[in-house]
């Protein structure tokens, strides 16, 4: 069965005309959100003096045409989707398919800013091109998933380098043989990514998408040039290729390609509401929707009981500290609805360092006891059943369930819900006035639109560039100029208004 060639004939063929009206206009909710929490991302790690990423880019930036987020900086098509995609998943805010337990947007949406503003793409062009390399990336996962995740890799990074790839393609142009060849290249330069990284909470968990959009991008250019490789589901006799060597057992390729050009699985596309993994936005939902109710001080809480499946017990039940980072905190069922109860929130400054580190947190977070159900275990990822009780001193308890958590893909959020928590995560990086002109340019995209007038609302000031050869600052080249005043509409997603 030949699935790197179909899905590559799909995607080389793909037309934003044909395109079912709800998928046609998901990319902006994708755009949207993904740009929101890398702002966020970058509004933190000024708040934390996290300079890790940039400093990188201030020892490996030069001059180039593609924008950094949030910084001055333009560089690179492949260093700007990298630094782009580190920010798009360092507060763990993304948009996700939990059908294949991946995050999409994180490795494509920062490849096709890249090259779309490389290549001067019109908007049919940019949307066609994420919805391309959001359905190759999950289809390549639904043949492998969960198995691969099992065996301790990262969809987002190793098969997320293929929907890059995909993505960055389409905008290059490549018809389906190159197209293949760039899912084949992909297949050989993919990083295999680990999940210690993420829930050991290692530094570079951001990374590991970023690596993949970089790949991606390199991929495309390779293909473009003439170069392939074997395809994804391997050449006879060995099958040496990355759908069977990465998984343990042979993947189902046939649903690579079941229902290709009718079943979109970008409409299973979730959010989150809150930075934190999604297996715990169910315990954070209840405790905030009890707070709406009745104040609850935490002096008063004797115990909370979480009750939910194998997956959020296993990955996010462990206990930080004081001496944790933003990571750790950010992973932990008991920390996240300790500090959800004191701050009747959950927003990044809960992930600030004053907060991860408040003892008075983690002695609440301390009386968080989760339980494993076996039953909501067998209903995972379907549904993401939770129950929550707190038990208080005077004796009372107060018990909720969920079964389909907030933002989930049968609670999906409004466009409006979207732009609020984009206003909330910009607004305090680049202004309320160009957070507005932002999410108003978005919204009302033209087919014939390019990218350039609302990445020029997304820089704060130039990131400065060390140079090579007398170790001076010196200020990139190649600074946006301000956009002119667009005039500013209301616009609607999906039809609705």
């Amino acid at each position: 069965m030949d699935v790197t060639a179909r899905l590559a004939s799909f995607s080389a063929g793909l037309s934003y005309s044909k395109l079912p009206l709800d998928v046609r206009e998901q990319p902006r909710m994708f755009l949207l959100d993904t740009i929101s929490v890398a702002l966020g991302a970058c509004d933190f790690f000024k708040r934390n003096n996290d300079r890790l990423l940039q400093n990188y880019l201030a020892a490996v930036g030069s001059p180039g045409p593609a924008t950094v987020l949030g910084y001055g900086l333009k560089t690179s098509p492949t260093l700007a989707a990298f630094a782009n995609s580190t920010l798009a998943e360092t507060l763990d805010y993304q948009d996700s398919q939990m059908d294949v337990l991946t995050h999409n947007g994180t490795p494509i949406i920062p490849a096709v800013i890249a090259m779309a503003e490389r290549v001067s793409a019109p908007w049919r062009d940019i949307a066609t091109a994420i919805i391309a390399g959001y359905e190759v990336h999950t289809r390549l996962l639904r043949t492998i998933q969960p198995r691969h995740w099992y065996a301790g890799f990262q969809g987002l990074g190793t098969f997320g380098t293929c929907g890059a790839a995909t993505a960055a393609g389409r905008l290059l142009g490549l018809d389906a043989r190159h197209m293949k060849g760039a899912l084949t290249v992909a297949g050989v330069i993919m990083p295999v990514s680990n999940s210690d990284n993420v829930f050991k909470a290692y530094t570079m968990k951001a990374c590991i998408p970023a690596q993949a959009a970089s790949c991606g991008i390199l991929a495309a250019y390779l293909a473009q040039a003439g170069y392939e490789g074997v395809p994804l589901e391997g050449d006879p006799p060995e099958y040496n290729a990355p759908l069977q060597t990465l998984v343990d057992g042979a993947p189902n390729l046939e649903l690579a390609i079941e229902g290709l050009g009718e079943e979109w699985h970008c409409r299973r596309v979730c959010y989150k509401p809150y930075p934190i993994g999604h297996l715990i936005i169910g315990p954070v939902e209840i405790i905030l929707d009890i707070l709406k109710e009745r104040s609850i001080d935490p002096a008063e809480i004797e115990k909370i009981d979480v009750i939910t499946y194998k997956h959020a017990v296993v990955r996010t039940g462990k206990y930080s500290s004081p001496e944790s980072t933003y990571i750790d905190a950010h992973f932990s069922i008991p920390f996240c609805v300790a500090v959800a109860l004191i701050d009747r929130q959950l927003t990044p400054r809960q992930l600030w360092k004053d907060r991860v580190r408040d003892p008075k947190v983690h002695e609440l977070a301390s009386r968080v006891m989760l339980t494993e159900d076996p039953e909501m275990s067998a209903a995972y990822p379907k549904k993401w059943p939770v129950q929550l009780m707190l038990q208080l001193r005077n004796g009372e308890k107060i018990s909720r369930r969920l079964d389909e958590v907030k933002w989930s893909p049968e609670r999906l959020p409004t466009w409006m819900e979207l732009v609020e928590k984009f206003r909330m995560l910009a607004d305090p990086l680049i202004g309320g006035t160009r957070a507005a002109r932002a999410v108003n340019l978005i919204a009302s995209f033209k087919q014939s639109d390019t990218l350039k007038p609302l990445l020029s609302l997304l820089v704060v000031e130039p990131l400065r560039r060390r140079s090579r050869s007398k170790g001076k600052n010196i200020k990139p080249k190649g600074r946006s100029k301000a956009a002119p005043r667009s005039a500013i509409r209301s616009a609607s997603v999906g039809g609705k208004r």
